[in-house]
């Protein structure tokens, strides 16, 4: 019964349109409008927060519908953006392709890493993960044949079409990528998939009297989140045009995690919501010292003590009462 009645929350709470049709099309005017409303940096800074959403909405599927703890999502990040940034800069794959590709060599290097979640659980997970980023990025550091090390790489913008790539091009580009996440997560969280994972986040045991093979759907979990966020990693290396290992640290992936359990787990919107405060919060208290990161913690600390569903579920329930 727990497990059936995870399943029927999480389908209403991942539904991305939960909150009315109007609303959504208000978020999605408002969104297309925004370069011409906001300047140079306000732009990157939605630009970032739609990269961290893209990582956070994979991330989410991972750790609130599979029970899964990674600690190695910068690490996918990192390779994401490497491979984008090389196989586009280095071997002229165009940009568009060079994000497919990048995504789906860093899906296969996170089906790798799903060997251990088939047999570990919990801390023991996340520190087996974090292991494996803490080699990731030392391949990337030390590769200085093919990333450059400690070097960095510094990137020209992209082509698509013959046309260059400048902030609001790539604004949009991000929108459109951000919005088939979305759907793509949605459809995951509704369908098999995510019903099996919910139900293995449950119980190993019911899923497998169920005829539902664990080891497998872990697999897919790991490799799909890891495609998310290799994706965001292939938009953030154009968005920032310079990229280095230290990009990419263990500190990251900590950010990660938190986004997710801010916004709210096992949640489509609390993905967004997560990785929107997350960026824009310290932006806007970045004249007071300290500030950013003593908001952040603390709210962290409220958001696992009184809002165990989040900012998302706060809102959900503000939202049903009005």
């Amino acid at each position: 019964m727990s497990a059936a009645a995870d399943i029927e929350r999480a389908q209403r709470q991942a539904l991305p349109f939960g909150t009315g049709p109007i609303l959504l099309g208000v978020c999605v005017a408002a969104a297309c409008a925004a370069p011409f409303v906001l300047n140079g940096y306000g732009l990157y800074v939605l630009n970032l927060t739609g990269v961290f959403a893209l990582v956070a909405l994979g991330l989410n599927l991972l750790t609130g519908y599979a029970g899964q703890i990674s600690l190695c999502h910068a690490a996918f990040f990192g390779v994401g953006a490497y491979a984008t940034a090389i196989l586009t800069q280095t071997a002229g794959v165009p940009y568009l392709l060079s994000l497919l590709v990048g995504g789906l060599l860093t899906a296969c290097v996170g089906a790798v890493v799903a060997v251990p979640a088939m047999r570990l659980k919990s801390l023991y997970l996340a520190i087996a993960t974090l292991g494996f980023g803490v080699v990731l990025q030392k391949i990337i550091f030390e590769w200085r044949s093919l990333t450059n090390g400690g070097g960095g790489l510094a990137l020209s913008p992209p082509v698509i079409g013959g046309y260059e790539l400048r902030a609001t091009g790539l604004y949009y580009l991000t929108l459109a990528v951000v919005t088939l996440g979305v759907w793509g997560a949605w459809n995951v969280s509704r369908g098999r998939t995510g019903r099996a994972l919910l139900i293995i986040k449950e119980s190993e045991i019911a899923a497998g009297a169920l005829g539902i093979p664990a080891a497998r759907y872990k697999v897919i979990a790991f490799a799909i989140s890891a495609f998310y966020a290799a994706v965001a990693g292939g938009l953030f290396a154009y968005l920032v045009r310079y990229i280095h290992p230290e990009n990419f640290s263990v500190g990251l992936s900590i950010a990660f995690l938190s986004m997710v359990v801010i916004g709210g787990l096992g949640t489509i919107g609390g993905s967004i919501v997560g990785a929107a405060f997350y960026v824009i919060v310290p932006e806007l208290l970045r004249g007071i010292k300290d500030a950013p990161g003593l908001v952040f913690g603390l709210l962290l600390v409220i958001v696992m003590v009184l809002m165990p569903k989040g900012l998302w579920g706060l809102a959900r329930r503000i939202g049903r009462r009005a």
